[in-house]
């Protein structure tokens, strides 16, 4: 089948994909680039041999080196095997017990009676930054500075990438100071940083001090700007829903509705990948060396997958929602992301009356790192 061009999708706005044409799974947005917005077509692209994440211009390699998110083949999956011992069950469930909880209670605490327009950016991050410095083994006192330096670094992941000056200042600044930390552990043993050198170093894994440090930046924004823009998306859907909050305090609800919200409010939109040989998906070819824009948003809301897409659902079949990607690329994180969002359900379930949105624009930022944004929310005590 012949590619059909479309050139009316502004790329720009989330939601993008509502602009393609219906009907079709795979768009030629323009020479050389491809959206992908069906169901299976995403679930096939991203899991495709020859579609890669790696290209030699990616603002994200240049600015961090090699790293976990741009590599693909056995480079990449050395990468994630150092980043394996910190994401395994019994680590996560060490995290649940004794990490978690407090961050929880802080945040849950200082939200008592607060009315705020303002939560993705004063409160969203909290909990995954104090987590991912206390898992990395960063001073907590550094906390907002690494945030500060963190949330310009989120542009160079994001699409289109808004690379500047800036950027690459802040990537130069996160490895120094991550060094420096490395260099001031207190030898525990049981930080991220050192962790990950230890797996290297006994796994005989080919990779530099920089790739390591590389590696811990990536997991750092990866840890924390996705974690607070669900955080942002769950807290907005709690506030927005009606039923009463008590109904979360029932394990089995509150796991249906954290996948809900996962699959109506994905924290990364479009994924960016790269077609390393020709390929047919959907009886349309896509071109060598083209970009592809494997869209998560449109696939976790395909209708013929999810009836009423739109409509936030408790207790539908989300098996065919991707919210964390599928394929060699999937998040590693995905299952320490879902205990801290469970935890936080509950604990918010506990503490507050009535979680209300009172002001709402109904907005969307970003492609990575999504959330509402331009609303009222007011957290009311019991």
């Amino acid at each position: 089948m012949p590619a059909v061009t479309t050139r009316t999708a502004p790329l720009t706005e989330p939601n993008w994909y509502r602009h393609l044409p219906a009907g079709r799974d795979v768009h030629l947005l323009h020479e050389g680039v491809v959206a992908v917005t069906g169901n299976d077509a995403v679930h096939q692209i991203l899991a495709h041999p020859a579609v890669v994440a790696e290209h030699p211009l990616k603002a994200s390699s240049r600015a961090l080196g090699p790293n976990v998110l741009d590599a693909d083949g056995p480079q990449h999956r050395a990468f994630r095997a150092l980043l394996a011992p910190v994401l395994s069950a019994g680590r996560i469930d060490d995290y649940a017990r004794t990490l978690m909880p407090r961050l929880i209670d802080d945040l849950t605490e200082e939200l008592a009676g607060v009315r705020t327009n303002e939560f993705d950016a004063r409160y969203a991050h909290r909990i995954p930054y104090g987590l991912v410095c206390a898992v990395l083994g960063i001073d907590t006192a550094l906390e907002e500075r690494f945030h500060t330096l963190t949330r310009p670094l989120a542009q160079l992941l994001d699409y289109p990438t808004v690379e500047t000056p800036q950027t690459h200042r802040c990537a130069a600044e996160l490895l120094d100071l991550i060094e420096e930390q490395r260099i001031a552990r207190d030898g525990s043993g049981t930080s991220l940083l050192e962790t990950i050198e230890r797996t290297r170093d006994r796994k005989a894994i080919t990779l530099s001090d920089s790739e390591v440090r590389s590696t811990a930046v990536l997991f750092f924004i990866a840890g924390t700007e996705t974690s607070s823009a669900y955080i942002t998306s769950l807290v907005y859907c709690i506030g927005r829903t009606v039923f009463g909050l008590e109904e979360l305090l029932d394990s089995e609800v509150r796991a249906h509705f954290l996948e809900e919200v996962l699959r109506l409010y994905p924290p990364v939109q479009t994924v960016v990948r790269f077609a390393a040989e020709d390929i047919t998906l959907d009886g349309v070819t896509v071109p060598r060396h083209s970009a592809i824009l494997a869209s998560i948003a449109a696939a976790n809301r395909d209708p013929r997958v999810f009836a009423y897409p739109d409509r936030l659902v408790i207790g539908r079949d989300t098996k065919r929602s991707a919210p964390f990607a599928v394929g060699a690329h999937a998040c590693p994180g995905a299952v320490l992301a879902k205990t801290e969002f469970g935890l936080l359900t509950a604990r918010l379930a506990e503490r507050f009356r009535e979680i209300a949105v009172v002001g709402d624009e109904r907005r969307i930022e970003s492609q990575s790192f999504s959330h509402p944004v331009d609303f009222t929310v007011h957290f009311r005590v019991k």
